[in-house]
């Protein structure tokens, strides 16, 4: 069901993570710092993401930002498997 691909460096990250001007150093850091890069989880809700995506969907590259935004709030708070998931659903 799931690919997983072992990551514990920056260079392993996708790269429009790896060039985002808005996570800092450290969001990334805590994004490689995963046992294993995950998948997308078909499962996955997220009510702010949905309103993020529902109010920016004419213009995708402010949608962009406000999700980095979302994730560096999330990685914030320690949730590093929210914020990949937030980060994998509009990448």
């Amino acid at each position: 069901m799931f690919s997983l691909h072992y990551c514990k460096t920056l260079t392993q990250l996708p790269a429009n993570i790896l060039a985002s001007t808005i996570l800092t150093a450290d969001d990334k850091q805590a994004l490689a710092n995963v046992e294993a890069l995950p998948a997308v989880d078909p499962s996955f809700e997220d009510d702010y993401l949905k309103n993020i995506v529902q109010y920016y969907s004419i213009d995708p590259d402010e949608m962009d930002v406000e999700v980095q935004k979302y994730a560096v709030k999330l990685l914030a708070e320690g949730k590093v498997n929210h914020a990949w998931q937030v980060l994998l659903t509009t990448f």
